[in-house]
């Protein structure tokens, strides 16, 4: 097999995958226009209003009845996400993995390397800089909102409360209806803000105080993340859990440890939070506060960048000068050491910081194409055969599919559908559970089963769907069952799949000038949304109405400027030809 030359000539255009891969990059836009609408304390902006619907009785009955813990409400902006994150980058990637084996078949390893360094590895070069500076430009200046953030937005405000005069504006525009879910400031944005009149409304309306947001973060954690003193001990006053931890493994106490906020720790301590908690990769608070200034200042320069956009600056001198009284106040309390603050952190540090944003997904993908060279080189090499049809299409495929998708995503626990990590370096079990989508995709170009049956049923997965997306949901809720919860996931990625596949295929196999120049742009839009989104999101959090107009608003206000900047300044110029190839002007495109 000559791998460096064209094996098989393509002249067949799959316009169905074409559809199907801009649909996944538009769902990002959608994903993010929701992040401001239920809880996301790392997410700049925060709607005032953040719908939660109770949960309809019978479906609490049913999953009830099979042992799973219920919760009583849930926003449905944050069911969004999850729906549309269980399936959208597993479908992106095994459409690559297609489209990449097709350009091999069609041009040679060299031009494949070719052409994905012009259509991925360049543009990653170029906008991640930019988006750096944008999300700068847009959490910390450009857009003072008096409310819909968690933290300040000036220097130098970032852990003392928020002024007098913005709470109060803030106050005359919330809505009072008690009993309207679109009225009640969500507890977790109140102990954000240090909103004290909405925890004592929430705390004598018996809400649960130990609310999990989107990182399983609790309002007392938000409340210490940001310095809110008088929220933090209001919280803790009504016995709100103090041991619970985060996704990291954080506590109350870890986190207030951390942020250097002694009146804090000491009411935690008073309440009997444990000292000794570790985080995930053994940590005690006593690490956390122990260890040399300049040996762990690394960690909030990287802490801090991860928060930046949320206009949360921290103060270096404050912390520096408090960490060891702190540590102190814990030592007298009957703190103890674990194995410290280092290597461990420092490799989560690696993978996780926000280095490439919302385009660490095309980072993945460089390295996967690298390996489809590297692969598809050796296998000429050695002169081994393709595998048979038998192996890559159903059923046998799911013999081998399922337990590898699943052992990858049991490795991400916690999480219902796969991790997201934007560090330097690829997360191994990340990389891995994407690389068997974008693999399998690979394997399907050229097979009759793909292209004419996968999917082929896509009503009943569509269906079928559902149980395994609501159980997961609620096992992220309860934290239960990690071995259910990762296969749930995977049995969600999967039949989501396969429906959108065959779905797209009933729909979208011929050819349509509209979705083509859709499916071009679309590149271009998930690439520039982001800080649009979020400074649209900043400005229409504190207007008073429903939460689904103002996403639509969003989301459709982030489109379609973007959309028309394409069209003039992008999809002809140099820029255009980068992100999509050549393109010249016809009176049928985008018409």
């Amino acid at each position: 097999m000559k791998t460096n030359a064209p094996t098989e000539t393509v002249a067949q255009r799959y316009h169905y995958l074409d559809a199907l891969r801009a649909f996944a990059m538009l769902l990002g836009i959608v994903l993010h226009g929701a992040l401001s609408f239920f809880p996301m304390p790392i997410w700049p902006a925060q709607d005032l209003h953040q719908p939660a619907f109770d949960v309809p009785a019978l479906l609490a009955a049913f999953l009830a009845q099979v042992g799973l813990e219920v919760p009583e409400t849930y926003s449905p902006y944050e069911f969004m996400l999850h729906a549309i994150h269980g399936f959208r980058l597993p479908l992106f990637f095994l459409v690559s993995g297609f489209f990449t084996a097709m350009l091999w078949r069609k041009r040679g390893l060299r031009q494949l390397a070719k052409h994905r360094t012009k259509r991925i590895l360049l543009p990653l070069a170029i906008f991640v800089p930019l988006t750096w500076i944008f999300m700068i430009v847009v959490g910390m200046e450009a857009f003072v909102v008096p409310s819909g953030h968690f933290g300040e937005n000036k220097k130098g405000a970032a852990t003392t409360p928020r002024d007098e005069p913005a709470r109060q504006a803030q106050q005359e525009r919330k809505p009072r209806a008690k009993n309207n879910p679109e009225a009640a400031i969500d507890i977790g944005r109140a102990a954000g803000m240090g909103d004290l009149r909405a925890l004592e409304w929430h705390i004598q309306a018996g809400t649960d105080l130990n609310q999990r947001a989107a990182d399983q973060s609790t309002p007392v954690m938000i409340a210490t993340v940001f310095g809110r003193v008088e929220a933090a001990k209001v919280l803790i006053e009504a016995g709100a859990d103090l041991n619970l931890k985060e996704k990291d493994g954080s506590t109350a106490l870890l986190k207030a440890s951390f942020f250097a906020h002694p009146e804090i720790v000491e009411a935690l301590l008073e309440a009997d939070a444990d000292p000794n908690i570790k985080t995930n990769d053994g940590a005690t608070a006593l690490d956390i506060v122990r260890g040399p200034w300049e040996e762990i200042r690394w960690i909030y320069d990287h802490v801090g960048e991860l928060l930046a956009p949320t206009g949360l600056i921290l103060d270096y001198e404050r912390i520096r000068e408090t960490r060891p009284q702190i540590a102190e106040t814990l030592r007298k309390n009957g703190a103890e050491e674990g194995h410290g603050v280092g290597l461990d952190l420092l490799i989560l540090m690696v993978f996780f910081a926000p280095v490439f944003h919302h385009l660490w997904f095309l980072y993945y993908l460089i390295w996967l194409v690298v390996g489809f060279i590297l692969i598809t080189w050796s296998i000429g090499k050695l002169k081994l055969k393709a595998l048979p049809d038998r192996l890559v299409t159903s059923p046998v495929c799911w013999l081998w599919l399922l337990p590898a998708t699943f052992l990858t995503q049991l490795l991400m626990k916690e999480n219902f559908g796969p991790a997201t990590a934007t560090g330097a370096l690829p997360w191994p079990p990340i990389l891995l559970y994407y690389a068997v989508f974008f693999f399998f995709g690979a394997l399907c170009f050229g097979r009759d089963w793909f292209n004419t049956k996968a999917g082929k049923v896509w009503p009943l997965s569509f269906v079928l769907a559902v149980p395994p997306l609501l159980t997961g949901l609620c096992l992220v809720k309860s934290q239960q069952n990690d071995e259910l919860l990762a296969a749930c996931s995977v049995a969600y990625a999967w039949l989501m799949v396969l429906g959108c596949i065959g779905f797209f295929r009933y729909f979208f196999s011929g050819e349509n000038p509209r979705i083509r120049y859709l499916s071009d742009a679309s590149y271009w839009l998930y690439i520039m949304h982001l800080s649009v989104i979020m400074c649209l999101q900043s400005i229409v959090s504190t207007w008073n109405m429903p939460s689904l107009p103002k996403f639509l608003i969003v989301c459709v206000a982030t489109t379609l400027p973007l959309l028309l900047i394409y069209e003039v300044g992008v999809r002809y110029t140099f820029i255009g030809t980068m992100l999509n190839g050549r393109r010249t002007r016809t009176k049928s495109a985008g018409s």
